[in-house]
């Protein structure tokens, strides 16, 4: 009686692996659209916001230095500092100067120089274009807003899990 048992258990549990395995392989087969992977990545803490301000970039030296999160400092890494952002939020700066766009990682503190909001990682200017200019006008979108959801789907980051694990819904403008 106890080996009839035991092996009911057994095709319990291969039945309920089987279903769970089922119910979730469309996801990973590649079934869901932008849009459903884009809502499973949604995060409520990560409102819409924008914030219009002057940017820099840091980076000449980088021996030895850490971020304020505790990360080793790669001048060459993609990555920002702001005063307001929490570590860890992905934002979309737009260079207001020749409108070229970047996700970038928020990781450091500063700037502590009066109208600006963002300091870049030297690989986040070169890629921006403002390597020569040193400080140019910029634009922040979070990931709440659509307009950033929205480059977020064009640019095909939405398979990204470290970039898609603050994305938000779309529910602010730009």
């Amino acid at each position: 009686m106890k080996n009839f048992y035991t092996l009911n258990m057994r095709k319990f549990w291969l039945i309920v692996a089987v279903v769970f395995f089922v119910s979730f392989s469309r996801a990973f087969a590649g079934e869901a659209t932008v849009d459903d992977i884009l809502k499973s990545i949604s995060n409520e803490n990560n409102a819409c916001q924008i914030q219009k301000g002057y940017a820099s970039w840091y980076g000449l030296s980088d021996s030895l230095m850490q971020t304020a999160n505790g990360s080793t400092y790669n001048s060459d890494e993609i990555f920002a500092a702001s005063k307001t952002l929490p570590f860890g939020s992905k934002v979309l700066v737009k260079n207001l100067y020749n409108g070229k766009e970047l996700f970038v990682k928020i990781v450091d503190r500063g700037p502590y120089i009066r109208g600006r909001i963002l300091d870049l990682s030297r690989g986040a200017a070169k890629e921006l274009g403002m390597i020569k200019v040193g400080v140019v006008p910029i634009k922040i979108y979070t990931l709440g807003c659509e307009y950033a959801l929205n480059k977020l789907k064009d640019m095909n980051f939405y398979s990204n899990s470290d970039l898609a694990s603050t994305a938000s819904n779309a529910t602010g403008q730009n």
